[in-house]
């Protein structure tokens, strides 16, 4: 009987009976679970925590609604594949209320129901053959909560995709519950010839073209509240204010609120202009003259010092004029990834951060303070030097002088931490707060910011503000995937040895590990005849043909 059941165990068909049932059980267990191991630096196919914790505390059930036409040409057609991953991810850590849906737009049905929710096709151009053509297609997604729709519209990128679902979601869950905190509002100190919040058409330089795509960079979920502080303290609701650019006196019963707002855990974003620009007369150059706002006696009193001088930069923004070729614009440095920290929600992943006639910031003063941690967040390159004199912006005429002395200059810092009175050594805050200073205004005005808002100096500071209002994970998702992971190389053999292995590499090793296994086969097979069937006349043995040689002889 045992050895009945023992023959019958062996059978190929219980072999296969038993695999079988193992898949049946595999495919039981990947319906309810899902599992994806992301091992990219940026973690780009993973959700942040704010994502994470949003769709798992969502109260009402949310849908989502993939409105994408099949077929789309490169790049557009992995934004579909990007966003249903992105999508599953959403929905595996949802609490049971996400799901999400995709429609077949090649139907007329599913088009008109696309427009309904406020969807409109996009062009998209393509080549091919014959030259570019233009194809009409559908990209959006809307999305569902209660008696509320949002559209996300013409999503030709995988770029800040997250970023862009999470904060829809976030706006119109706060205006189905209105006790929801997803739409914050942060202050802007006016009444000293700040940046105004709109743009300026008039303007008669570069530094004045007003912040108008600024204002709309920060309005999806944030509400601006402009606040005069001679009529008026900080409101208590507001834990974030913003100066930019003050021109005028600020006086010292202002400098004191601000003072006071930040010893209370107030956060705030400084944009302040080492120097100031004035044009005598119609047709005259203009003349460069110390900041008089006295917003940087504020700072001094926490040890920070913005220097009275432009920093120029020979790694900077450079453009091409017809019969000149290419031109510098040193006082429009390019901030790359070796010039910001490594480890910092604002500045990850991004590189290329445009600045504008930024001042050097001094933060020796406020690195001996141990109840503060202080970061730069952009520096310049060491190619670089400052001025005060014979300032023209123009190409080639701010040249350094032949003993000019280069070197990296602070433009950006934050710092974090329970902070001492500026007017009181002795007087301590109560709370941490977090303050960023940025040594120039003009990197929030229109000349800077695009209007879409995708731009490296665009999203650094939008990532600003997310920081300051405590949403580091906004910081994170939005930058996403814009980092480039290049290899560090530093001659050309090696680059030479980098560039064959990328080319041949993958072929020789399939063909090594092919010939390793092959050889690998016909040692076992050698093995296992030897030492079962050593009399099998079917195959040739080694030994033998030793002594075939040997009887010829």
């Amino acid at each position: 009987m045992k050895h009945s059941l023992s023959n019958e165990l062996k059978n190929s068909s219980v072999d296969r009976f038993l695999l079988f049932i193992v898949i049946v059980l595999l495919n039981l267990v990947s319906i309810r679970g899902f599992v994806r191991f992301d091992l990219t630096s940026q973690k780009t196919y993973s959700l942040s925590k704010a994502s994470k914790d949003m769709v798992k505390h969502l109260e009402a059930p949310l849908s989502i609604k993939i409105f994408f036409s099949k077929n789309l040409p490169a790049p557009y057609s992995s934004v579909e594949q990007y966003l249903t991953d992105l999508l599953s991810e959403y929905k595996a850590n949802g609490s049971g209320n996400f799901s999400y849906q995709a429609y077949d737009m090649s139907k007329e049905q599913n088009q008109r129901i696309a427009q309904e929710y406020g969807l409109s096709p996009v062009q998209v151009d393509t080549l091919e053959t014959a030259g570019f053509t233009s194809k009409i297609a559908w990209m959006g997604v809307a999305i569902t909560y209660g008696d509320y729709i949002a559209a996300i519209d013409a999503l030709k990128t995988t770029a800040d995709l997250e970023y862009k679902i999470t904060t829809t979601i976030s706006k119109i869950i706060a205006a189905q519950d209105s006790k929801a905190q997803t739409i914050f509002e942060i202050g802007y100190i006016t009444g000293h010839h700040e940046n105004e919040l709109r743009a300026n058409p008039y303007a008669d330089s570069y530094l004045n073209t007003g912040a108008g795509n600024y204002s709309s960079l920060l309005s999806d979920i944030y509400s601006i509240r402009q606040i005069n502080l001679s009529q008026e303290d900080i409101p208590e609701n507001i834990k974030c204010i913003v100066i930019n650019g003050p021109k005028d006196t600020i006086s010292e019963e202002q400098l004191r609120k601000i003072d006071s707002f930040i010893l209370n855990g107030g956060n705030v974003a400084f944009y302040v202009d080492p120097l100031d620009e004035f044009t005598p007369q119609a047709n005259e150059l203009p003349v460069y003259l110390p900041n008089e706002s006295h917003i940087t006696d504020l700072l001094s009193g926490y040890g920070i010092n913005i220097g009275n001088y432009y920093v120029l930069d020979n790694n900077c923004f450079t453009q091409n004029q017809s019969g000149y070729g290419k031109q510098l614009l040193n006082w429009v440095p390019v901030i790359e990834k070796n010039g910001t920290p490594k480890k910092n929600p604002i500045t990850d992943n991004l590189g290329g951060i445009l600045f504008f006639c930024n001042g050097p910031i001094d933060i020796s003063k406020i690195e001996e303070n141990p109840d503060l941690k202080t970061t730069v967040l952009a520096k310049t390159s060491s190619n670089s030097w400052i001025t005060n004199e014979n300032i023209i912006l123009y190409p080639g005429a701010m040249l350094p002088d032949q003993n000019e002395q280069f070197k990296s200059q602070n433009i950006a810092v934050l710092s974090e931490g329970k902070f001492t009175s500026s007017f009181n050594p002795s007087v301590k805050g109560t709370k941490n707060a977090r303050i960023v200073v940025i040594s120039s205004s003009a990197c929030t005005t229109d000349i800077l910011i695009d209007k879409d808002g995708i731009s490296p100096t665009s999203m650094f500071n939008r990532n600003v503000i997310d920081y300051l209002n405590n949403n580091d994970d906004f910081c994170t998702m939005r930058t996403k995937g814009q980092r480039l992971d290049f290899i560090s190389i530093k001659n050309e053999r090696s680059a030479l040895i980098v560039k064959l292995l990328n080319q041949f590499g993958l072929a020789v090793a399939v063909i090594l590990i092919g010939f390793i296994v092959w050889r690998m086969r016909l040692a076992k097979r050698y093995i296992i005849q030897k030492r079962y069937n050593p009399e099998d006349t079917r195959t040739i043995k080694k030994d033998s043909k030793k002594e075939k040689h040997g009887d010829n002889k």
